[in-house]
């Protein structure tokens, strides 16, 4: 990666109010460990993007553009019509081949471990995979590039690793812009991932999808863009898990369960059987039903409801 200019991607119809320096995209407040362009549609959003250090440069709209000037003298402001569609496009062309070197970074060879165990009617993406001693992967599978796979690993036949995720934006009646994914997917050691499950890789260049050492996934299992799954968690069959979830370690997902978008999920906590966890899970609690709450009183809400009271 390397550094862009706000003036070197600036639209004919976009104000640079002050010129800056970003190395990639990202929300107002991703921790990054690198420069990032985000976008504020209102003051809230500013005074975050104000407190991260990883926010170089800040995409606004134009009446936002004198506040965000004055609030701050030292990053890049530019001031554009269409905000969220705005930065998602400048995503989207960064991501493109005149870009994408600077922005995604270099492509690799794929390198297989010698001792890997590759079904031949597999496929792997020639560039960007990295797979580790004595993975299997079976007939069927599909590896898509960016995707790193630790020691040890059992991928099933059918699933889909690294792929899109589910990031579009509706630009009125024109139609629905497309985002592309060019972040990573990282499998540590001792996975298992079972037959038809999908992992997509993240949005942007910095970030990953990360699935850690010896959790186990059952067939038909979603896990979106951005989500990160614990140590030893075990995730049972047609279960989601949204996008940025944070799951943490020795967690039990149940069938059909799922997790919402950027809901925390506590180490050791137990999501049950159809359950839809929408907000936080404390560490070490049991929660069912939908919306999910704590296992005690669904079930004597339940016991209630069964007695007619």
């Amino acid at each position: 990666m390397g550094l862009i200019r706000l003036s070197e991607v600036s639209k004919d119809d976009w104000k640079i109010i002050r010129d800056g320096e970003f190395a990639s995209l990202g929300l107002c407040t991703a921790k990054a460990g690198l420069p990032l362009l985000t976008f504020c549609g209102n003051a809230k959003f500013l005074r975050m993007a104000l407190k991260n250090p990883d926010v170089s440069c800040l995409m606004v709209p134009f009446d936002l553009a004198q506040q965000a000037m004055e609030a701050d003298q030292t990053r890049g402001i530019c001031a554009v019509p269409n905000l969220r569609i705005d930065f998602f496009e400048l995503h989207n062309r960064l991501c493109a081949p005149d870009w994408a070197e600077r922005y995604v970074g270099k492509d690799e060879e794929t390198v297989i471990d010698p001792s890997a165990h590759i079904d031949p009617r597999a496929v792997i993406a020639p560039q960007n995979v990295s797979i580790g001693p004595n993975t299997v992967v079976e007939a069927g599978a599909v590896i898509y590039g960016r995707t790193k796979i630790g020691s040890d690993c059992i991928i099933r036949s059918g699933s889909v690793l690294g792929g899109s995720g589910l990031e579009f934006m509706r630009i009125g009646t024109e139609g629905i812009l497309g985002v592309e994914h060019c972040g990573n997917l990282i499998i540590d050691d001792r996975v298992e991932i079972q037959y038809n499950c999908n992992v997509s890789r993240s949005l942007f260049p910095w970030h990953e999808t990360h699935i850690g050492d010896d959790t186990k996934i059952e067939s038909l299992v979603h896990i979106a863009h951005g989500s990160h799954i614990g140590k030893r968690v075990l995730i049972a069959a047609s279960a989601c898990v949204c996008g940025s979830a944070e799951i943490g370690d020795d967690v039990w997902i149940g069938p059909n369960a799922t997790v919402s978008s950027e809901v925390r999920v506590g180490n050791n906590a137990r999501i049950t059987l159809g359950a839809v966890a929408a907000a936080d899970v404390p560490a070490g609690v049991t929660v069912s039903g939908n919306f999910a709450v704590e296992h005690e009183l669904f079930m004597l809400d339940h016991l209630r409801k069964m007695r007619g009271v």
